[in-house]
């Protein structure tokens, strides 16, 4: 399996969940940013994140490097805002479509509290598909116990993995 893991991250909780999972894995990373960062700090950032993720934006991302032909499977890591994934995902996933036709989907889910079963359904119908091939959903992983986590990022490391040994 060749995968990549796609990810925006702004308190670090999915970067150090990507970079945990790529180590387990041999996943490539991609962070996103975008042009115009979002608040990060106070109600701004709930309010801005929150809008702008119920409204479906898509902002423009800083430049990237993408080799879709590289990867089987494309891992999409985001905190969840407002029961959705970030408006950085949404932009990749639309500027990307026809690159991403024909590969296999998961998903690393970072929250406060819930919102990641609507959160992956609207990826779901975003990415055009019925199912994703793994789901990891942490709640506040910085902030938890490393046991709790690790064992977490293992299991879906693991289903990739048997997914992969599948075909």
């Amino acid at each position: 399996m060749k995968a990549i893991i796609i990810y925006y991250s702004m308190s670090g909780n999915v970067k150090n969940t990507a970079e945990r999972i790529a180590a387990e894995t041999g996943a490539d990373l991609l962070a996103l940013h975008p042009v115009k960062s979002y608040p990060d700090k106070g109600a701004k950032k709930f309010i801005w994140g929150g809008k702008s993720a119920l409204m479906g934006d898509k902002p423009k991302l800083q430049p990237y490097i993408f080799n879709a032909d590289k990867y089987d499977t494309v891992i999409f890591g985001s905190p969840v805002w407002a029961s959705s994934f970030t408006p950085p995902i949404r932009t990749f996933i639309e500027d990307n479509r026809q690159a991403l036709e024909g590969k296999r989907f998961a998903s690393v889910l970072c929250q406060l509290g819930n919102g990641d079963k609507k959160a992956n359904k609207k990826l779901k119908k975003v990415l055009g598909v019925e199912e994703l091939a793994a789901e990891l959903v942490l709640i506040e992983p910085n902030a938890k116990p490393k046991e709790e986590t690790e064992s977490s990022i293992l299991e879906f490391c693991g289903k990739l993995k048997s997914i992969d040994d599948q075909g």
